[in-house]
């Protein structure tokens, strides 16, 4: 199995090569984060999507399965957590990572490439608006990606 970290990693560096999804979180390519888990201060998922400062996108792992069939492999859930800056819309942001193109790159979008060695292209499954406890929404995007070796 890849490392989770370095596939939270992975993700992060991709969404910060496109241009236009940078620009939507005011230039900063920092404001797109993964989140890995540290024990005791960084081990509530919940709690750092909810102190999302606007305009800022969070990745993390959510789970990993064995694939079932003829060529077993693992596949990984990711979620891209977005919280547009103010006075923008948390769609735009959306719209602007599902279509985005990393630069440099082969002029596709990122999700038509695979993002590590080990891995095939990640497969955006859903886009939701979850809500919290506290009645917050928030916008995510769900992914998933296959390792290209097997268990």
């Amino acid at each position: 199995m890849i490392s989770l970290i370095e596939l939270t990693d992975a993700m992060v560096l991709t969404l910060r090569s496109i241009p236009e999804v940078v620009a939507l979180l005011g230039g900063d390519p920092a404001a797109i984060d993964g989140y890995i888990d540290q024990n005791p201060d960084r081990n509530a998922l919940g709690s750092a999507i909810y102190q999302m400062r606007p305009g800022s996108v969070l990745v993390a792992w959510q789970d990993t399965l064995l694939g079932q069939g003829e060529m077993e492999a693992w596949l990984h859930h990711l979620v891209i957590f977005v919280r547009a800056a103010r006075g923008q819309s948390s769609l735009t942001l959306i719209e602007a990572i599902v279509n985005g193109v990393p630069v440099p790159g082969d002029g596709l979008r990122w999700h038509y490439c695979p993002i590590m060695p080990g891995v095939l292209p990640t497969n955006i499954t859903e886009l939701a608006r979850p809500t919290d406890e506290e009645g917050i929404d928030y916008f995510s995007i769900m992914t998933e990606t296959k390792e290209t070796g097997d268990a």
